[in-house]
Parts: structure tokens; sequence; C-alpha cells
């Protein structure tokens, strides 16, 4: 079902897209005193050409990827059927029930760092006016979570025999993200619709 969901999706967004242009196009030159931009313009494929990259390359894209990543490392390192499995009270080897609390341990020492570097008085982590929100650590902890989420994964599978070596911790890493590649093009036709319907409506200078 998925194999077919992603490539639908992408259809739509370029369908979508085809449907804006010409709207544009039709509109500013049918009423041109409305306050829409065309994208068939010269002004609107300047624009289209010269903000591709900067508008694709977001803070959305590097969560995608970290989390991505992230996401490979727990599937591939057992760690979640770990934890299913201690949830319903299913027998784990040895090694696996050290490698599930050293890595519940790390969380644990994540959280307590997290709290010293953001929820005490004079935390480094707060904004100059001493709010959470905007701050460094409402910017930094969605990469942070991802993170430690990622150390979890890695620690556990190199605990419990699931990684052989680096290798395959590291290929855990590609995995997420070879995972996730269907994301990435729906990602692309999603920002770059959403950036076209601010330029076309007149929320963008150029």
């Amino acid at each position: 079902m998925m194999r077919k969901l992603f490539p639908t999706i992408a259809i739509i967004l370029v369908i979508i897209q085809v449907f804006l242009v010409l709207f544009s196009w039709i509109v500013a030159a049918v009423v041109p005193s409305l306050p829409l931009k065309s994208l068939l313009s010269g002004e609107g494929i300047r624009w289209f050409m010269g903000s591709f990259a900067n508008n694709i390359s977001s803070q959305f894209l590097v969560w995608m990827l970290l989390w991505a990543m992230s996401y490979g490392s727990f599937v591939k390192s057992g760690l979640g059927n770990a934890i299913i499995k201690l949830g319903k009270g299913v027998g784990l080897t040895y090694r696996q029930r050290h490698a599930v609390y050293s890595s519940i341990a790390v969380f644990v020492l994540s959280c307590i760092c997290i709290i010293l570097l953001a929820f005490v008085p004079h935390a480094i982590l707060v904004g100059v006016s001493g709010n959470l929100f905007p701050s460094p650590f409402s910017a930094a902890i969605v990469p942070i979570l991802a993170f430690v989420l990622m150390v979890m994964s890695l620690l556990y599978g190199m605990l419990c025999g699931t990684f052989a070596g680096i290798g395959d911790a590291f290929n855990s890493l590609c995995s997420g993200i070879i995972m996730s590649a269907p994301l990435f093009p729906i990602y692309i036709l999603a920002i770059q619709l959403f950036h076209s319907t601010l330029f076309i409506f007149a929320f963008v200078d150029k």
C-alpha cells in the first residue's frame, strides 16, 4: 500500500503545482489589478529558479535527515522489539536486558542534562529574556531528541550483539535514510508548492 501511496501523493502535488502556475498566469493576465503574481512572468521565473535551493533547505529538512538516521538505528538495533517484549513481559536474554537497561540509563542521563541546561535558574539554553520559547533550547530540542534516540539505539545494538562492529552501526544510520527516502521527494514537491503559493499571493517580495 505504501508503495502506491507516495507516488500518488507526488502526482497530486505535481498536478496542483501545474494548476497553480496556470491559475496565476491566467488570473494575472485577465485581472491585472489583483495583487497576484504570475509564475510564468519574468519575475516569477526568476524567483522560481533563484529561490528553489533556499526554499527546500529548511530546518525541517535537517530534522527529517536526523530522524531518518535515528529511526534506522532504532529499527536495525532491535531496541524497539526489545522494549515491546519488555512491556509485554516476554523474557529477554541477559545480554538484551543489560543492553536495554544501559539504553534506559542513557535516556535518564540525557534527561538530567537537558534539565540542567534548560530548566534550572540561569540555564544556558534559555533565551535572553529567560523564556524557553523562543530560545536555543526550543531550536535544538528536535535534534537533541533524535540524537538521544540514536545513541540509545547504537548502544543497545553494540551491547546486545545486533551490531557486529562500527560498520554495522554506521549502516543502520544509512538504512534509516533509505527507508525514509520516499519522504524526501514528497517534501521537495510540497515545500515548493507552499512557497509558490506564498509568491503568487504576494506574501514574498521576490
